[in-house]
């Protein structure tokens, strides 16, 4: 059984798919904490999410005072977490049996293999018969689903020269949709492997919280995070 594990959930909108994702989430995890962080959602996406966290005193919950995005989004629920490793779930996720169990397993058999690992993450191709694969630069594990060390990305975020801030808000485009290339980039370029479970029972819709107006990003790029309001 996978140890406590805290579960960052960025959120904008899309209820309908983040009712799915929570309820999945609910069924087929055990031994965790939801760090939902809600990035200005419209008021029945944020009513919805403060009716779940009453009923998870041990969660808690974020919202921001303006969009900040996927990439700061994450960053605010990373920096709360308390457990040495960590999912980051995108609220458009759909999970199954034995998701984080699997992705626990994998992270082991890698390391047993001779690996130092950064992060594993669930691969989106069901056909894929092998357990699980390694990711060296130029490759990259998608970031719909990862299991992340906390400590490891404290030391990436050093060496990029913005602490605390795990995954990267240095990059323009890292900011926003290409935050989980930069960051296997960065694991591999540190000595430590990214690894792809094939297995880990993990569903994506794809855009669905997110859905970027690339004319947009420019605007909403520049400018400190804040802080935004905690509850729980």
């Amino acid at each position: 059984m996978a140890p406590q594990t805290d579960i960052v959930v960025p959120i904008h909108g899309a209820l309908e798919f983040l009712v799915a994702c929570v309820a999945s989430v609910d069924q087929h995890t055990q031994n965790f904490r939801y760090i939902f962080v809600d990035d200005y959602s419209d008021r029945e996406t944020t009513e919805w999410l403060l009716a779940r966290i009453q009923e998870r005193p041990n969660s808690l919950f974020i919202r921001t005072g303006q969009q900040k995005w996927f990439t700061r989004a994450s960053n605010l629920g990373l920096r709360l977490v308390r457990t040495s490793r960590a999912v980051l779930l995108n609220s458009d996720c759909v999970v199954d049996a034995g998701w984080l169990d699997e992705l626990y397993s994998v992270w082991a058999d890698a390391e047993i293999n001779g690996l130092r690992v950064g992060l594993v993450g669930a691969y989106l191709s069901a056909e894929e018969q092998r357990r699980w694969g390694q990711y060296t630069e130029p490759g990259y594990v998608t970031g719909h689903c990862l299991l992340l060390s906390i400590p490891i990305l404290s030391e990436i975020s050093e060496r990029r020269g913005n602490s605390g801030w795990y995954l990267d808000e240095v990059h323009r485009d890292a900011l926003h949709i290409n935050s989980d290339r930069y960051l296997s980039y960065e694991m591999n370029r540190a000595g430590y492997a990214t690894v792809a479970s094939f297995k880990a029972a993990v569903g994506h819709h794809g855009g669905k919280s997110w859905n970027y107006n690339l004319g947009r990003i420019a605007q909403v790029y520049i400018g400190d995070p804040e802080k935004g309001e905690i509850f729980g």
